[in-house]
């Protein structure tokens, strides 16, 4: 099998579902209940870097704790990334990768369309990235090395 036969992605590391809300806090009481589970909640002053430059935003999301599939529900920020979609939509699936930059290369050569990398700074390698494959579906991948920070449960 040569490499470009076989998958970018690996099945076992999809780990999350995101969903984009207007309002996290209505949504982890409505999902919640809903789906029986409960949040671990998160976010950080982030470095969003596309082809129309770099600027700084504050996230917010919060992940189910029950797994090993995850519920990410993420606030919405306008004219970014995360913008709700619809209520109660997927907006991604979240897979984990050894190496950011060297799997958004590789879904980039198969035909996928960068959206954003998400780095701490603008000097700091990219922590996770979004792209939207040809089909239109829009995946998250997250490097390993935030596991621990957002399942610090396991």
């Amino acid at each position: 099998m040569s490499d470009t036969d076989r998958a970018v992605l690996d099945h076992a590391d999809l780990f999350h579902t995101g969903i984009v809300v207007d309002d996290l806090e209505a949504a982890k009481v409505e999902l919640g209940e809903a789906l029986g589970v409960t949040w671990h909640d998160g976010g950080a002053e982030i470095r969003m870097i596309g082809d129309d430059g770099a600027r700084t935003v504050r996230s917010a999301y919060a992940l189910s704790i029950e797994g090993p599939h995850h519920v990410e529900l993420v606030q919405s920020i306008e004219g970014t990334v995360w913008t709700a979609t619809g209520p109660g939509q997927a907006h991604h699936l979240g897979y984990w990768v050894d190496d950011v930059a060297a799997t958004s290369a590789a879904l980039v050569e198969r035909g996928a369309v960068p959206i954003v990398a998400i780095a701490m700074a603008d000097d700091r390698p990219a922590l996770c990235a979004y792209l939207r494959t040809p089909n239109g579906l829009c995946v998250e991948i997250v490097d390993n090395a935030l596991r621990k920070v957002l399942l610090p449960w396991e």
